[in-house]
């Protein structure tokens, strides 16, 4: 069976881009960090060179704000702290996100979620086998391979249409029996995480509707938030690529899913 990654069930463009509860139909996901070698009939994880996205809102929520029997986020039933809203503010800084006063909840936050506009923008390059292995903008599979290093691997474009591919099959990452059109559970090299496509609307959606992905991750450690008002977020995201071959070349290089890791900073 030919490999693909959970971004190789996306639409890409540019030349071409929880049901937390439900029982898991398939294994969890392991991918080690690449070792210098080609790797063979499976994936390896390497540093990107370059990886874009953009951030439309930040929530860390007690429960889960999108479990997979509602159709769209429930950040208020679910005990959510907005982070941030770029209908509001237009910069911000993911190194420190601001914990709002007065809180009506306090305590043990378990979830944090992400909402992006549909569109990941990256690059990267693979020095394995005496040769450099790099991405072009013609998409993870058209790769380039080079005898030295000097020149810019080529960002491609990706965006979310749907889970399943054109053909409507099971993707292997996905948790949820194999994902739907518009959502992904799964549980990648330890974190339980769902990514899901919503309309412009914030309705769950698939195909060219979607317009962002919502993106839920558990939180690990829990957060223990209270009203101390010198206290915020430093919000890290692990910026990884997905590099597939045969043994003997490289056959991909394509996104990883992103992993999060929020910490509470506190001020002296």
């Amino acid at each position: 069976m030919k490999y693909k990654s959970i971004f190789n069930f996306l639409l890409f463009t540019g030349v071409n881009l929880s049901g937390l509860f439900m029982k898991p139909a398939f294994s969890s996901i392991t991918i080690l960090n690449c070792s210098g070698n080609i790797p063979k009939k499976a994936a390896c994880l390497i540093e990107a060179s370059t990886y874009k996205v953009k951030v439309s809102r930040i929530d860390i929520c007690q429960k889960n704000p999108f479990p997979n029997y509602k159709i769209t986020p429930d950040y208020g039933a679910s005990n959510c702290i907005n982070l941030l809203d770029k209908r509001i503010s237009k910069n911000y800084d993911l190194n420190k996100l601001k914990i709002p006063t007065n809180l009506e909840f306090q305590g043990e936050y378990k979830y944090i979620s992400l909402l992006f506009e549909n569109k990941f923008v990256a690059s990267g390059k693979y020095n394995a086998g005496g040769n450099f292995w790099q991405t072009s903008t013609k998409g993870p599979t058209k790769i380039i391979k080079k005898e030295d290093g000097l020149t810019k691997p080529g960002e491609f474009i990706s965006k979310l249409t749907n889970w399943r591919g054109t053909e409507n099959i099971d993707n292997k990452y996905c948790s949820n029996k194999g994902g739907t059109f518009s959502r992904c559970d799964l549980n990648y090299n330890g974190y339980q995480i769902s990514a899901i496509g919503l309309g412009k609307d914030f309705i769950e959606s698939f195909g060219d509707k979607v317009k962002y992905m919502f993106y839920l991750s558990e939180l690990s450690p829990k957060l223990m938030i209270n009203n101390n008002s010198d206290n915020y977020i430093k919000l890290q995201y692990q910026r990884k690529l997905e590099v597939y071959g045969n043994g003997v070349s490289v056959k991909s290089i394509s996104i990883a899913p992103l992993i999060f890791k929020a910490s509470l900073i506190k001020n002296n």
